[in-house]
């Protein structure tokens, strides 16, 4: 059987669980100016710490909560550029000069629920109901388009409760050039550790 093609393009939008409109339960974040990381479309990011506290930065594989997945940037005034941009197809680049921090938006709602394609496979029922983390080295390296590139991680599925995403369920019909039968398969997660979900606050 043949492999399906691993091109992974970050998270994108599945459903909402809980039956609301389709407005993806887009929220408002901030990043600060001359942030030095690349963040993509599709991306998975945080609340930030120390000098980044209460900014949007990319998660880490070892965090143990996550804010949501990154929508893009909103129109912001670039001294370089001397005009106003939008980086870069939505996407912040770290080579952006804005007169400012930059507003953005994100989807944080644990309800949402997301397509991502995963590294390792083909599709196991078991992996229903469990918890997975990302790919070392995809979070935060956007295409030339500005598209994530993040890819969900096959040898980290397992119980953890920390892991950022439980997984829903598989995506993809027999047959089709996203056959969960086939290696790389792509699945529905959920975000697991949703700061919203949080009571301590961070």
């Amino acid at each position: 059987m043949a492999t399906n093609p691993f091109v992974p393009n970050g998270l994108s939008v599945a459903r909402q669980r809980a039956g609301g409109a389709a407005d993806y339960q887009n929220n408002s974040c901030v990043i600060k100016a001359a942030y030095g990381s690349n963040i993509g479309r599709g991306d998975l990011v945080n609340k930030g710490a120390g000098g980044n506290a209460g900014y949007a930065v990319l998660s880490l594989l070892a965090d143990t909560g996550v804010w949501g997945v990154f929508g893009a940037v909103y129109p912001y005034y670039d001294n370089t550029a001397q005009q106003t941009m939008h980086g870069l197809i939505g996407s912040y680049t770290s080579t952006a000069n804005p007169s400012a921090d930059i507003d953005a938006w994100l989807i944080d709602d644990p309800f949402v629920t997301f397509v991502a394609q995963v590294s390792g496979g083909p599709w196991v029922q078991s992996w229903a109901g469990q918890n997975i983390n990302f790919l070392a080295a995809t979070n935060g390296v956007p295409n030339i388009s500005g598209q994530s590139t993040l890819a969900l991680d096959a040898n980290t599925i397992a119980t953890t409760n920390t892991l950022p995403f439980q997984i829903v369920g598989k995506f993809g019909v027999t047959g089709s050039n996203q056959d969960p039968a086939n290696v790389n398969p792509w699945i529905e997660v959920r975000l697991n550790t949703a700061a919203m979900l949080n009571p301590t606050g961070r």
